[in-house]
């Protein structure tokens, strides 16, 4: 690496979702410092400046009429990751219910997996997808309620492998993101074997009826607002979308390897200027995270 900068700077927003924010700080703080991280704040919430203690936390205005704010949000951490790439080998996007990981197995840490694995950064990816892996809450299996004394991962370990959740959103180029940061303009995409994005919007039954509200909340802000028509509004999906989760993919064994799903996300196609997609990969079972994991998050 360049040691004329520090290895990995993290960005993330958050409105609300105190919980998750806490999670999401104290993993980020361990991994890279919490000096290190970025949080831009929606609403300059207090609350967020007093979990996320010692990391930059930014202000922005929460408005009614924001219209298209998930291309706007993108938008913003693109050029500010971008820009910081002046100061950091890497930057590192994500959404509060993200965890980027390197399998423990391979590295203790994402710091020490770049500096082990990229020494000479003028030869890495310009951009490197982990695989994602969608954790869902399977009840009848995992009863459990997730406590802020325990890991989530100790308490839930299902998932499903997602191409769209295989973000490209470790960068060391100056970038722009698609909305969600689902793609990127850094060209064909690198998938890592060693590292996962492990996505937590789905880990716990309870917490998901209790986000659709709240998001819907939100949209129907917009609606009082004028930001948008009442008739176009996207109303939130969480609820529904778990709901259809449970109903089509069936309960499988531990692994987090799957080559096969791996081999079918390479096959990518461009679709925007500069910008792929992964292959048509898809899967219709819950399989389980290895226990190793499961003193991340």
């Amino acid at each position: 690496m360049d040691n004329s900068k520090r290895p990995l700077g993290v960005i993330g927003m958050v409105f609300g979702d105190y919980a998750m924010l806490q999670r999401w700080f104290d993993y980020y703080a361990a991994q890279v410092g919490a000096e290190n991280l970025y949080l831009f704040s929606h609403g300059n919430d207090p609350q967020h400046h007093a979990i996320a203690k010692g990391a930059h936390v930014i202000g922005v205005p929460r408005d009614r009429d924001v219209i298209k704010f998930d291309a706007r949000r993108w938008r913003m951490m693109s050029h500010f990751a971008s820009g910081y790439l002046n100061y950091y080998n890497w930057m590192l996007v994500t959404d509060i219910d993200e965890i980027f990981a390197v399998d423990p197995e391979v590295s203790p840490s994402l710091v020490e997996y770049l500096e082990s694995k990229f020494s000479d950064i003028s030869t890495a990816p310009t951009s490197i997808s982990p695989l994602g892996l969608n954790i869902v809450h399977v009840p009848e299996e995992e009863p459990l309620p997730i406590v802020s004394d325990q890991t989530i991962l100790s308490r839930r370990r299902y998932f499903y492998p997602s191409r769209v959740y295989s973000k490209p959103t470790l960068v060391r180029a100056p970038v722009i993101f698609g909305p969600g940061g689902h793609r990127n303009n850094l060209g064909p995409r690198t998938l890592s074997d060693d590292l996962y994005l492990i996505h937590l919007k789905f880990c716990d039954f309870t917490d998901i009826v209790a986000r659709t509200q709240n998001k819907n909340g939100f949209m129907d802000d917009m609606v009082i607002g004028g930001a948008v028509d009442v008739d176009k509004v996207r109303r939130e999906k969480t609820l529904a979308s778990y709901q259809e989760l449970r109903n089509q993919f069936i309960l499988a064994e531990e692994n987090i390897k799957l080559p096969e799903f791996r081999e079918k996300m390479k096959k990518q196609r461009p679709k925007y200027m500069n910008s792929y997609i992964w292959g048509n990969a898809k899967s219709n079972k819950l399989y389980q995270i290895p226990s190793r994991f499961s003193g991340l998050v």
